[in-house]
């Protein structure tokens, strides 16, 4: 599991300001959406008596292309519940979030996290958000997917925080230039809306005086049929998403062709082992044919073993300085010409004091 803070400090604000320009309805919510992620869908419900509340958006999968391969889709759909929390003294808030994506497979990456929101006696708003993330994949595959994630997650907190400061100053700049107007007396708008001493009159109402001069449509001419034929003829195209099986058993391909190149690079390896240890066995073959016989009589013996000794050692000797230029076989091959030599005068040493002994009993 990976875990992210991040935060930032909002001068001049207390929590109760922040709360009432974030949070308090859907308005920047909706706006965050649109703005950053492209999506004017996004939906932000009332806040309940439990304080808590349901947002829905869709959020783009900035991923690496494997990972949108596991998920499938370039846009994931989410719905996101967010409980609020008060201190005592409105000092500050707290305000949990427990995002749900909507795609198959989705329960195997879980993000959770909250926000904390403060107000310093210099009236600063520190707001800190921590996010945790976890995924429920194969061992190859789960640690980097949390990195992918927690790095996703940082850079969306990030973005949200910042933006949320600068939609925080915008408004409170307009609630600064527009000020407020003070409410009529009681009774001042029915004496307003009745002409003295006549009749009731009604007024049809428009909520935009653009209506006054808009011209009607042909639809509207025609009661409506155009419309009614054009949204009718409009189809909703299914999703159908890749299932879980076709993600896993694409993921085993990948896994397959790697352990298919692993396979052919060790091959490759026991290939080049196999010819040193032949190009050693016919060092050791050319050593062994160059092996002195030993003679019947002590003196020439001790005198071949002596003479054979000599060149031996200096080609032994020629091969040890020579076994650094040549790597592992050359030190292979000057190890196998010293124990030679050394075996040669150990033979030659034996059969020399075999015949000196035979010589003194013969001479009693």
């Amino acid at each position: 599991m990976k875990e992210i803070e991040v935060s930032t400090e909002v001068p001049d604000c207390d929590a109760k300001a922040y709360f009432a320009a974030i949070y308090s309805d859907d308005k920047a919510t909706r706006a965050f959406h649109a703005d950053v992620n492209g999506d004017s869908t996004a939906t932000a419900e009332p806040w309940s008596a439990d304080g808590s509340r349901t947002v829905t958006f869709v959020m783009p999968m900035n991923v690496p292309a494997f990972l949108k391969r596991i998920i499938g889709l370039d846009k994931v759909p989410v719905t996101e519940v967010q409980k609020l929390e008060w201190a005592a003294d409105k000092s500050s808030f707290k305000l949990v979030s427990e995002p749900t994506l909507n795609f198959p497979g989705a329960n195997k990456f879980t993000t959770s996290g909250f926000l904390e929101v403060v107000t310093k006696p210099n009236g600063t708003t520190v707001v800190t958000a921590l996010m945790r993330c976890s995924a429920g994949l194969a061992w190859p595959l789960n640690t980097q997917v949390e990195s992918t994630m927690a790095t996703e997650a940082q850079a969306s907190i990030s973005t949200f925080l910042d933006w949320c400061k600068t939609y925080f100053q915008k408004w409170r700049s307009e609630r600064e230039e527009v000020p407020e107007r003070p409410a009529p007396p009681p009774g001042a708008a029915a004496r307003a809306a009745t002409p003295a001493g006549g009749p009731d009159v009604f007024y049809d109402a428009w909520d935009d005086e653009s209506e006054l001069t808009r011209q009607p449509t042909g639809a509207e001419m025609e009661g409506g049929e155009t419309g009614t034929s054009a949204g009718a003829s409009a189809e909703v195209v299914p999703y159908s998403p890749k299932r879980l099986e076709d993600v896993i058993v694409e993921c085993l391909r990948h896994i397959q062709a790697s352990t298919a190149d692993t396979a052919a690079s060790l091959r490759s390896l026991e290939d080049l082992i196999r010819n040193m240890d032949d190009n050693i066995q016919v060092l050791r073959d050319k050593m062994a044919g160059k092996r002195p016989t030993a003679r019947s009589r002590p003196a020439p013996a001790a005198a071949a073993g002596s003479a054979a000794g000599g060149p031996a050692v200096a080609k032994a000797a020629a091969a040890a300085a020579a076994a650094p230029g040549a790597g592992w076989g050359g030190y292979l091959g000057a190890l196998a010409a010293v124990s030679l030599v050394a075996g040669t005068g150990a033979v030659a040493y034996m059969r020399y004091k075999q015949v000196a002994a035979g010589s003194g009993g013969g001479g009693k």
